[in-house]
């Protein structure tokens, strides 16, 4: 009879189920995972209890940049009058927001150096303003923190274990301390009680980040992530307000040193006029000058032009000479100069509005710097640089402007010389008046200029102008609980896949019906459920899952064995211990039970249990005595007392002989086949463990069909590939296999509805 294959022949199936029998080989651990996760996400809650979270502050503000679109601010309405004001745009407002100089006066604002904190049952927190004491300090020597308390009235006690510093100090004195000279004073607005933990760092700096909102607006977003909420918004209000009063200071610099140049112009001129105008009086009272004559006036009247352009050309000059007076004065070195006292000379302006810009840079840049650092010698060798350029520049207006003048007066001579008639006292009046007249000119011009500057003071704006005031987001930003949650989830349930994977590496022990299938390619014929009872023939009941195992067993078996009139099975094991005595006697019962005439033949002469366990007590004859001794008939050895069931003979080893091979290799065995004739419709044959000894093969010969018996949670999954090799090589007849003792997680665990429908159906089964 050809022996079929009942394993799946369809390769992605069994792939594909594959993959749904690995899900269900984990679900088995299924209480284990609860276990896992369970305790993974309370070590996460408890971390969480005792991490400090941290919240987000954010601010929007608009930024003044001349790049971008804008509504015009209130100060171009005074270009006119030459009031620089300094060129900006969002990214370079962006660097300066973020800058450590800002951030340090920030600091020192708000005295951050020194962060407030009350001991909690898990973790401390910070108390910011709520804090009874504050301390100050000119400068911290070194971080570190130290605990305060109130020792009485007005007294303090400070100590610190890691220093090994306690001392006692009265609410407002300074004390010596390893972090610098400390002064305490208290909070009146103070919510909180003693004792408070002060923690001192060096160099604290807050991280603000400072992105645009778009690439279309100058509107920038200013956030923070910090523990206290409070701090965190006047962090960011503090920033905005210090960025604003540097940008104004900064804006109103130019026109401040306009002011002081006017000024000092202004009394000079103040005095010159008056002198001017002393003389005009003197000569007149001198002379006995009352009006001049109608020829005068009209000559007057046509030199007019050319006296205008002079008194203009004078004008400059003498603006430009001033300012060379300034440019050479040591004084003035560091000082920005007017760029609105009328000066018209594009090419002295330009200069001006260049050198104004790099005082104002080395301003920003070299603030608080020793004289020998070489970044303000380098700053100050700039600033030469163009100085000497701008005096090159007075030089060569001035030398135009005098020019000018020369040509004025070849004008007016040439006009003069029309009217030498007039008297010596006419044109010493008019050179007087016209002396006058330019002093009067220059005053009213110098007023105006300074009035026009001031006003621009009072227009200056700041360049940020806040949107949104600093505000909090009330979901912590860290620790991210639900992420934190999350992982503690996936880790609950990968831990117990990466335990129970390092498991089944190093588990060499066959447990499923797949674990045989997929090495060995001989027919499955079923699995035997363990038992849960001492009974022999569990069997007999009838509507037990072991009895219902052997039916399907059976049904399986019929199709190898086929027609033949008596069917010889043999059943063996690899090893002692597999059950391979309690399959054959129940596999024998269950034919009995199904009308079948079986005889059950115990052929383990070496280590058989079948007597002792089925309780018969005949001792003398049995197979061995058979085999042994020619004397001895078939008859003699059967057990015909249908104690168990009225179908059922049994052929038990009662002695054990000494040489088991030597008799299973004698004519004996086949005398014993014969015998038996076709009085049995199923013979079955208990042989010896096929993998220690060989007697199976000496059986082989009259078997019609093998049955190689695996135990569950027992056998040794290298032993299956020997016995694929027994099936490939047919070196025992129609080879089957079927796996005994199988837990119930083993049958059902992959596939947890099966296991309710055993509940059910079974009822019996206890």
């Amino acid at each position: 009879m050809v022996a079929n294959n009942f394993q799946p022949e369809n390769t992605e199936q069994y792939e594909e189920i594959s993959i749904v029998e690995i899900f269900f080989h984990y679900l088995r651990f299924w209480k284990y995972f609860i276990v896992s996760i369970l305790i993974c996400l309370g070590i996460s809650y408890i971390c969480l209890l005792y991490i400090t979270p941290e919240y987000r502050v954010f601010s929007k503000a608009l930024i003044n940049d001349d790049k971008k679109g804008q509504t015009m601010d209130m100060t171009s309405a005074f270009n006119d009058i030459g009031v620089v004001q300094p060129k900006s745009n969002v990214d370079n407002e962006i660097i300066i927001l973020g800058s450590q100089t800002l951030m340090k006066s920030v600091v020192d604002s708000l005295r951050l150096n020194f962060s407030y904190f009350k001991n909690g049952k898990m973790k401390k927190r910070e108390i910011y303003k709520e804090t009874p004491v504050f301390v100050s300090t000119p400068k911290i020597m070194a971080s570190g923190s130290f605990t305060v308390d109130l020792e009485s009235e007005n007294v303090l006690s400070i100590h610190s274990g890691r220093e090994n510093f306690d001392q006692k100090v009265k609410m407002g004195d300074e004390l010596n301390s390893p972090w610098g000279i400390l002064k305490f004073t208290p909070n009146l607005f103070g919510t909180e009680s003693y004792p408070v933990e002060i923690s001192v760092q060096s160099g604290y700096l807050p991280r603000v980040d400072i992105t645009p909102v778009s690439k279309t607006s100058s509107v920038v977003e200013l956030s923070l992530k910090i523990a206290s909420p409070k701090k965190g918004q006047d962090i960011i209000n503090s920033l905005v307000t210090i960025y604003n009063k540097n940008a104004i200071e900064d804006k109103n610099y130019v026109a401040f040193s306009t002011i002081d140049f006017i000024n000092n112009r202004l009394s000079s001129v103040s005095k010159e006029l008056q002198t001017a105008e002393e003389d005009v009086e003197n000569y007149q009272k001198a002379k006995g000058i009352t009006d001049l004559p109608a020829q005068g006036q009209l000559l007057l009247s046509s030199s007019s032009d050319y006296s205008k352009q002079k008194m203009d050309a004078v004008l400059q000059l003498d603006l430009l000479k001033s300012l060379q007076d300034y440019l050479m004065n040591p004084a003035n070195q560091d000082k920005g100069l007017p760029s609105n006292v009328g000066i018209t000379d594009p090419t002295v302006i330009s200069l001006i509005q260049k050198y104004n810009e790099q005082i104002l840079e080395k301003k920003d840049a070299t603030g608080g710097m020793m004289k020998d650092h070489p970044m303000l010698i380098q700053y100050n060798n700039q600033v030469a640089l163009i100085r000497a350029d701008l005096l090159r520049g007075v030089d060569i207006s001035e030398n135009s402007v005098q020019e000018t003048i020369k040509q004025l007066d070849r004008q007016d001579n040439m006009n003069m010389g029309l009217a030498r008639e007039l008297t010596t006292q006419e044109r010493e009046f008019r050179d007087l008046l016209r002396k006058s007249t330019l002093k009067e000119t220059l005053f009213t011009y110098l007023l105006q200029k300074r009035e026009d500057t001031e006003l621009s003071l009072v227009k200056a704006t700041p360049n940020a102008r806040v949107i949104d005031p600093a505000s909090v987001n009330p979901v912590p930003v860290q620790p991210k609980k639900m992420i934190i949650l999350l992982v503690a989830f996936i880790a609950g349930i990968v831990i117990p896949v990466i335990i129970i994977y390092i498991r089944d590496l190093f588990d060499n022990k066959v447990h499923t019906k797949d674990d045989v299938t997929r090495v060995i390619s001989a027919p499955f014929l079923g699995i035997i459920p363990v038992s849960k009872s001492n009974d022999p023939f569990p069997v007999l009941k009838v509507r037990s899952s072991i009895s219902e195992r052997f039916r399907n067993i059976i049904s399986n078996l019929e199709f190898i064995v086929g027609n033949e009139r008596r069917k010889v099975i043999s059943v063996t094991s690899f090893t002692s211990g597999d059950g391979k005595s309690f399959f054959s006697r129940n596999l024998a019962l269950s034919l009995a039970t199904l009308g079948k005439k079986t005889l059950l033949i115990d052929l383990d002469l070496r280590k058989s249990i079948l007597a002792k366990t089925l309780g018969m007590t005949n001792t003398e004859k049995g197979s061995a005595m058979f085999l042994s001794d020619p004397k001895i008939h078939l008859s003699e050895i059967i057990d015909t007392s249908h104690t168990f069931h009225k179908n059922l003979d049994i052929i038990p080893v009662y002695i054990f002989p000494p040489n088991p091979a030597e008799l299973l290799s004698s004519n004996r065995l086949e005398q014993l086949f014969h015998a038996i004739g076709r009085d049995y419709e199923y013979v079955i044959v208990d042989t010896a463990p096929a993998g220690l000894v060989a007697d199976v093969y000496n059986i082989n010969a009259y078997s019609l069909t093998t049955i190689f018996l695996l135990r569950s949670d027992s056998s040794l999954k290298k032993i299956l590939p020997e016995i694929q090799e027994l099936y490939r090589e047919k070196r025992l007849n129609n080879l089957s296999v079927v796996l005994n003792a199988v837990t119930d997680e083993n049958i059902y665990g992959y596939g947890y509805g099966y296991g309710s429908y055993k509940h059910d159906y079974y009822t019996d089964e206890k």
